[in-house]
């Protein structure tokens, strides 16, 4: 994918931040490959996810986020030239499900967070179907991420980034075949949290 300094920019002064205010254990940033096309999954427990996600792993991600952080000029611009995809949640959102497949297509690093909405506490593991929907079309890799929860400033917490995985054996994309996949990558996010 083209390189976007400005998300370069923002990642390293997010890094410089974060190593500060939010330290950060890594676990498993081997597991993202260097190149190609790859969904990258996690749980949802805070609004900086997406910063501790990307201060983690050295390529750049294109972030799903909900179409409200667009809301005025300033977010607006921000988020768009960081390269993240608006998405309404509240509807079947093709337009953003489209431009996401066209991330990966190109071979890009493409960041969900399937549970739709954050949980402080990691407290919920319900997921909605999108991700392993965008996983069955696209034949992608699939990596899970897990944040420890929960995220306090000042104190150390940890991302997990699980072995990928993908979905070559399904043949048919079903409603049977999606709740399937949805499964695998709840189970693939929560294994080491059991």
């Amino acid at each position: 994918m083209k390189k976007n300094y400005f998300y370069l920019v923002v990642r390293n002064i997010a890094w410089f931040l974060c190593k500060i205010i939010f330290p950060t254990r890594v676990i498993g940033a081997e597991n993202v490959p260097q190149d190609g096309p790859v969904l990258l999954c996690s749980n949802h427990i805070s609004m900086i996810d997406p910063v501790l996600i990307a201060v983690s792993v050295k390529r750049r991600i294109t972030y799903m986020a909900k179409k409200e952080l667009f809301g005025t000029k300033f977010t607006n611009w921000f988020f768009r030239n960081l390269g993240m995809v608006p998405v309404d949640r509240g509807a079947s959102d093709i337009a953003a499900m489209r431009i996401c497949l066209d991330v990966l297509k190109e071979g890009g690093l493409l960041g969900i967070f399937p549970q739709g909405h954050r949980y402080k506490q990691d407290e919920s593991r319900e997921m909605q179907n999108g991700a392993a929907l965008m996983a069955l079309r696209s034949r992608v890799k699939v990596v899970p991420v897990h944040i420890g929860a929960p995220l306090k400033a000042f104190r150390r917490t940890t991302v997990r980034f699980g072995k990928p995985f993908d979905f070559a054996d399904v043949t048919r994309v079903n409603a049977q075949a999606i709740e399937a996949a949805t499964g695998r990558i709840s189970e693939g996010i929560w294994q080491e949290e059991k």
